[in-house]
């Protein structure tokens, strides 16, 4: 059938036009594949140039033990990434666990939760751990302490013991919202071993702000001046009765020649009037290497103790009681110039004063 020239070109107008939309169509698919390849090359690009940091999500101390509940993982430019945050850190944190035999997590104290304790799957409290012996709760953990704990359930307590204790400590000061690197954090530096033992003293003078888990040496001052290390580097803790810390009380783990070196110091600091053995805390214990002992026992001192622990006992009641004895003509190798401990009593009793007063500061313990 033929066409005329009008119906022939409107026909080839149609078939250009539906060329053109084809072209079109066409171009538009390639622009839009190609925008998308480049937004996929740029989400790829940008998953491989950030990565996870931990952030602090508390304030923590030099030499305060840290866990993973103290921190935020977060997603984070490599170019605002330190270049010691590495794979190293996340190990480290998350392998610092305290966990039990029935393989739990136990959770630390932190300043707004004095104590430790669980949190059970689908339970809103939290969970008080207690030290088996004793009735208040638990502020202080080591390898192998028996513990129990009042199950959510039952409400009957069990019992269990620390069967892993992993830890890592802050080296420096730092503030909520830090990222860690690994220059920051070190293991604990509190290796456990068989004869290790805490031990609780009531005669050493304690700085007025000294908290629980800081690091101090224990030094013995002479009359004449002379100042001895005697046991270095250690964390304390400090006793709870009746929810108040004591005042006058500091707990440390020494190994058993330590107790001994101690005990020879806390003798002559009760046989020499004037003396005075006190605690002198570190400032960035993270950091700051332990002091190298300079105190040596008495030879005789040392025998006696080891023999008779009792003489150590008569010499802490009379410590406390402020009662000096005549010096022993061992241990007399100095020159009394002046009634020393009159100036020395008073100033020992005011930094208690002061010291209580200190700790009724810190956060209420529940």
């Amino acid at each position: 059938m033929a066409t005329n020239p009008m119906q022939r070109k409107s026909r080839i107008s149609f078939l250009l036009g539906m060329l053109l939309m084809l072209i079109i169509a066409a171009l538009v698919i390639a622009f839009l594949y190609m925008k998308i390849r480049s937004q996929q090359e740029e989400i790829k690009k940008l998953n491989t140039s950030i990565s996870s940091v931990y952030i602090l999500n508390q304030d923590v101390k030099s030499g305060q033990v840290l866990t993973d509940t103290m921190f935020t993982k977060k997603q984070v430019s490599n170019e605002a990434i330190p270049i010691n945050a590495t794979q190293e850190v996340y190990n480290m944190i998350e392998n610092a666990k305290i966990v039990d035999s029935s393989k739990r997590t136990i959770n630390p104290p932190t300043s707004t939760k004095p104590y430790y304790y669980y949190r059970f799957e689908g339970e809103n409290e939290d969970t008080i751990i207690y030290k088996q012996g004793e009735e208040n709760p638990a502020t202080t953990l080591e390898d192998g302490d028996k513990i129990y704990y009042k199950d959510p359930k039952t409400k009957q307590n069990v019992n269990t013991e620390i069967e892993k204790f992993d830890t890592v400590v802050a080296k420096i000061e730092m503030k909520a919202n830090t990222v860690i690197t690994r220059s920051a954090i070190a293991p604990s530096d509190e290796k456990t071993t068989n004869d290790l033992r805490k031990v609780e003293y009531n005669v050493i003078n304690l700085p007025v702000d000294l908290e629980p888990n800081e690091y101090i040496d224990v030094r013995l001052t002479l009359p004449n001046g002379q100042n001895y290390i005697v046991v270095s580097k250690k964390k304390v803790s400090i006793p709870i009765v009746d929810a108040q810390y004591l005042s006058d009380t500091i707990q440390m783990n020494l190994t058993e020649e330590e107790i001994l070196t101690l005990s020879c110091a806390i003798y002559e600091n009760y046989k020499m009037k004037g003396s005075k053995l006190e605690a002198v805390r570190y400032t960035d214990a993270g950091i700051q290497n332990a002091a190298i002992q300079t105190y040596q026992p008495n030879n005789y001192v040392y025998t006696l103790i080891k023999n008779d622990a009792n003489i150590v006992n008569t010499a802490i009641k009379n410590i406390k009681e402020r009662t000096m004895k005549d010096i022993d003509n061992a241990l007399n190798n100095y020159e009394d110039e002046g009634d020393l401990s009159s100036k020395i009593e008073p100033s020992i009793t005011s930094t208690q004063e002061q010291r209580k007063a200190y700790l009724q500061t810190l956060p209420a313990i529940q």
